[in-house]
């Protein structure tokens, strides 16, 4: 979305209104902001119900919200995801897809904008236990930069059951670890999250 909403100046990176049974619209907004201690806070504010699509918003304003502060960047927004999932079901937007399509939305803004002749890189992941006769996998073809970014985030917020990082919390990095490292990404990296392997590489390995 990328609109600025409020006083406090909340980036809005996804937004939910629809039409009920009733001729009324509900809606909902996921934003965010960069925090004062350098990680971004979350929000999920509720939109006024209203006689159209556009009356959500009032003079910038919202009816009400709730804010994720005080913890890594990732840790707010996957608080915020949780929140916004469970305001769905009272503005009655929710889907069978809802969470996903979110997830997503959230996904792509970490990625970022195009950056102008950066080389391209390939997104990937493949389990890391030798064990496994046939580990899991799945890689990319070489993309622009703010393409790979947001497919490596997606495997890893689609992998997350996989990894299985809460059993190796001693020698694991953070899901929040992980996510920084891609939104900081400009060029290849490779890093180990629970069980798997994660990487953005200059060729299709």
């Amino acid at each position: 979305m990328g609109i600025t909403v409020g006083g406090e100046g909340w980036t809005v990176v996804q937004l939910d209104r629809q039409k009920h049974y009733d001729d009324r619209f509900y809606g909902q907004f996921l934003g965010t902001r960069e925090g004062r201690d350098g990680a971004a806070e979350w929000i999920v504010g509720r939109l006024f119900d209203g006689k159209s699509a556009d009356d959500g918003f009032r003079d910038g304003e919202w009816a009400y919200s709730k804010r994720f502060a005080g913890n890594p960047t990732a840790d707010n927004a996957d608080a915020a995801l949780k929140a916004y999932v469970e305001m769905a079901y009272d503005t009655f937007v929710w889907d069978r897809i809802f969470e996903q399509r979110v997830g997503e939305a959230i996904d792509r803004f970490w990625a970022g904008p195009e950056v102008p002749g950066a080389p391209k890189l390939a997104a990937g992941w493949q389990e890391s236990d030798a064990g496994h006769r046939n580990p899991g996998r799945g890689h990319t073809i070489l993309l622009p930069v703010h393409e790979a970014k947001y497919s490596l985030l997606h495997f890893l917020r689609s992998t997350e059951l996989n990894a299985k990082a809460y059993l190796m919390k001693e020698i694991s990095i953070a899901r929040h670890q992980a996510v920084e490292l891609v939104r900081e990404a400009t060029g290849p990296i490779r890093f180990e999250y629970g069980y798997n392997t994660y990487w953005l590489a200059a060729d299709e390995s």
